[in-house]
């Protein structure tokens, strides 16, 4: 069902409900939250799984923490994948996280690693898989963009975000987050994320908004991210990042894997965590990385599932493949198609309606504006003049004037003058 979503309510009403599920909690009762401290910053991260596979490292937005990824390590780290979710300290430029987030792997043991990013986070796993490809299996992007141009803000504004207050940085997140009547898991999702918001200090937020304004672009080491695998992790449906960044992350990667969810929402990795975590096993199964470190063989006899390697897959597969993949990018398009003339649709039958809202106002001010031009001259308050003739009668055709009509009022009434004439 639809719910209304009012963020300037959140914090008079009690915890949300992600908070107070059961899978949250088992999550927070299970897991030991741990700090590692870089150069003086304190990066804070869950991990769950065997330690010596190759982790999935799970990195938020800009109004993210670590916990909002807590589906995803529950469901993987349960099933034998090893996962990282990863909380950033403050970091003002894009050179310095990428430096931060080399020594945050090197402090917890990790030589390479899959990303998965969502927004900013997958912004900056651009940042870092162009400076240190061999460091990066793989990524999985989801809502994420290549360039900050639509956000560009003045030098002199993203310099103040570092002394702004925090109920204002906070008052500014939320007017980015949708609003209005929405899903119930999608309201379910922007209240936690809501409620994770509360708990970020000032830097944090200043140091986010920064790395997320501050002009920068992945033009110039693309090539070697192209070289890794990637898979795109997209919604369907309306989202608040704009669609121009999203086209720029698709022309992009022209050879990613596309996966989709019909119904996610901003935060798809919450409202439809079951989904995302399949796909996340789909990307990983197709790198032949499968739970507790197994190979093909032992995977497949543990599981009775046969799985070919990509060399002995025949042409027709992979023209079939090729074909899927154009089938789903015209999906998209033609999902894209149908949004924007749905959108048109709307507007149009509010303006419409707009219209009709006008005509009917004009015609209730005359009917209004006759009825006490009317009351006036039966009440005999004012005298029946020329103006209120014109107002209430149809003006005389040329030559049948009101001079031409009797005089004598008693005339045709048998001697009782008619109010109403």
């Amino acid at each position: 069902r639809g719910v209304t979503c009012d963020h300037t309510l959140h914090m008079s009403r009690g915890r949300s409900r992600i908070a107070r599920s059961k899978e949250f909690r088992a999550f927070r009762a299970q897991i030991p939250k741990r700090r590692c401290n870089v150069q003086g910053k304190d990066w804070t991260y869950y991990q769950y799984g065997p330690q010596e596979m190759v982790p999935v490292i799970c990195l938020h937005g800009t109004s993210g923490t670590a916990e909002t990824f807590f589906c995803q390590v529950m469901s993987l780290g349960s099933k034998g994948y090893h996962v990282i979710s990863a909380q950033w300290a403050d970091y003002w430029e894009h050179g310095k996280w990428v430096d931060g987030f080399y020594r945050f792997l090197a402090a917890i043991n990790v030589t390479k690693c899959h990303i998965f990013g969502v927004s900013l986070g997958g912004y900056m796993a651009l940042h870092f898989a162009g400076r240190y490809p061999e460091r990066v299996s793989s990524l999985i992007l989801c809502n994420s963009f290549v360039d900050t141009k639509p956000f560009h803000q003045s030098p002199t504004w993203t310099t103040m975000l570092g002394y702004m207050p925090d109920f204002y940085l906070k008052k500014y997140i939320l007017e980015s987050f949708p609003k209005g009547e929405m899903p119930a898991t999608h309201a379910d999702a922007v209240d936690f994320v809501v409620e994770q918001l509360e708990t970020l200090t000032r830097r944090d937020l200043g140091s986010r908004l920064t790395l997320n304004c501050l002009k920068s672009s992945t033009d110039r080491f693309i090539d070697k991210i192209k070289k890794l695998p990637v898979t795109i992790l997209d919604t369907v449906d309306d989202v608040v990042l704009p669609e121009q960044m999203r086209d720029r992350l698709y022309k992009t990667f022209t050879n990613a894997k596309l996966a989709y969810i019909k119904h996610g929402g901003d935060f798809p990795f919450l409202s439809s965590n079951l989904e995302v975590t399949m796909h996340i096993q789909v990307h990983l199964r197709n790198l032949q990385v499968f739970p507790g470190g197994l190979d093909v063989k032992a995977y497949a006899d543990k599981t009775g599932i046969q799985i070919q390697k990509e060399e002995n897959i025949s042409v027709e597969m992979k023209k079939s493949r090729t074909m899927t993949k154009e089938e789903k990018e015209r999906e998209r398009r033609r999902v894209e198609k149908m949004r924007r003339e749905e959108e048109i649709r709307k507007k149009e039958e509010e303006r419409k309606r707009q219209e009709e809202l006008e005509i009917r106002r004009k015609k209730e001010a005359a009917r209004r504006l006759r009825q006490a031009q009317g009351n006036k001259i039966l009440a005999g308050l004012v005298e029946k003049d020329d103006d209120a003739d014109d107002f209430l009668e149809p003006k005389p055709k040329a030559g049948k004037g009101l001079h031409n009509q009797p005089t004598d009022l008693f005339a045709e009434s048998g001697g009782e003058a008619d109010p109403f004439s």
